[in-house]
């Protein structure tokens, strides 16, 4: 395998486990997204697949939960609960909220495998 390609696979299997659109990726690697997604393709490698593979072989992650001191404000019925994620994501959730959707958006968030 020459070393242009070696570098290809490497890149794209990086990309596969960032869990980064390949915009986001690209820019970080100084290359064009359509590059990559060419590399991708021309290598065979195919993102749903690598994430299922990837997936069953990573344990659940645990984050750490921070507990913001109680008052009576925060307290009340009708305050929203806040959910932050560790790469600065935010949840506010309404007072009334429907927890199957709420446990979705976690889900798709990553806070929850």
């Amino acid at each position: 395998m020459d070393e242009s390609r070696r570098i290809w696979r490497d890149r794209v299997a990086r990309w596969h486990k960032s869990g980064h659109s390949a915009r986001v990726f690209a820019e970080q690697e100084g290359v064009s997204a359509g590059t990559l997604y060419s590399w991708s393709r021309r290598l065979g490698m195919k993102r749903s697949e690598y994430r299922q593979r990837s997936e069953k072989a990573t344990l659940p992650a645990l984050l750490p939960v921070v507990v913001a001191p109680s008052s009576a404000a925060a307290c009340s019925p009708g305050t929203a609960l806040e959910i932050v994620f560790p790469d600065g994501a935010v949840v506010r959730v309404p007072p009334t909220f429907d927890e199957e959707t709420l446990a979705r958006v976690v889900r798709a968030l990553g806070g929850v495998r």
